[in-house]
Order: structure tokens, then sequence, then C-alpha cells
């Protein structure tokens, strides 16, 4: 057992605490900067690439299902987030946020979901391509399109909030 916890990634426990920490953060009303509502989605959708493209590569079916599933977050995301009332802070470039258990759900369900396919890649490589990878892959994407979706929604809103004040 210990021989499986010593051959983690060193950059897997800062990552696991930063999604932590900022998704138990998320809980309570604060003011977010828009820059890291774009960071996040934008280091998962590497982290995606990189997973899902060196597994499946150009199969054209996987590739059709890896973008229906960003697509699907997507549109759960940025619908979700028209529903929220928020307030953005042009000077500081920040979003006042509601407190939502959503962000630290989210955040675990894809580091869950990408540190078990490491795992298993690594324990049981007969496994790499498997329909169970494929599941676990498009389960992550999906996530990463409501990361996205969240994102983009508040950056629309951001400017479009801008432009009326300039108005």
């Amino acid at each position: 057992m210990l021989q499986i916890i010593t051959k983690i990634p060193v950059f897997v426990w800062p990552l696991f605490a930063i999604l932590l920490l900022g998704g138990l953060k998320a809980r309570k009303a604060s003011a977010v900067p828009i820059a890291v509502l774009l960071l996040i989605p934008s280091i998962f959708f590497g982290w995606s690439l990189f997973s899902f493209f060196g597994k499946y590569g150009t199969n054209p079916l996987a590739i059709l299902f890896w973008i229906f599933c960003l697509g699907l977050g997507f549109l759960i995301g940025f619908l979700h987030m028209q529903r929220l009332n928020l307030q953005f802070n042009r000077q500081k470039k920040k979003v006042e946020m509601p407190g939502s258990w959503i962000p630290l759900t989210l955040s675990m369900s894809i580091f869950t979901s990408k540190f078990s396919i490491g795992m298993m890649s690594s324990m049981m490589p007969h496994l790499n391509g498997s329909l169970l990878f494929l599941g676990l892959e498009l389960f992550s994407t999906i996530i990463l399109g409501i990361f996205a979706g969240r994102g983009i929604n508040c950056l629309m809103r951001y400017r479009a909030a801008s432009v009326e004040i300039t108005e």
C-alpha cells in the first residue's frame, strides 16, 4: 500500500490541496478574480486533452463523445450561472459569487476521476483505452464543460456589465 502512495506524482498533492481549499472557500460568498474563473477550466482543459488523446488518439467516435460531453457540461454550467445574481467589481476585476457547494463537488469529482484513471492506468495498464476509462474520461469532460460554461458566462456578464457602466 505504501508503494502505491509513494508512486503518486508529487504535483498531485498540491493540486488536491488547491482544489480542496478553493472548493471549501467557495462555500461562502466571496469576490473571485475573473482570471481565476477562466484559469481553472483552462488547466482542466489541458489536462483533459493530454489524458484523453493520450489514450484514445484520433478515434473519431471517442472524439465525438468527448465533444458532446464538453458541450453538455458547458450548457449545464452556463445555464446554472445565468440563474445567479452576480455583482462585478470593475476596479478589482472580480465577480461577487454567492456561496455554494457546487465548486467543491465539481473539483473533487474531476480530481477523483482523473486520479482514478491515473492509478488504474499504472496498476492495470491493460485497461488503457477501455470503456471504463472512456466513461471516467467523459465524466470528467462533462465537469470540465461545467467549469468552462460557468467561467464563460461570468466573463460575458462581466463584459456586458462594463459596457452598461461606460454607456
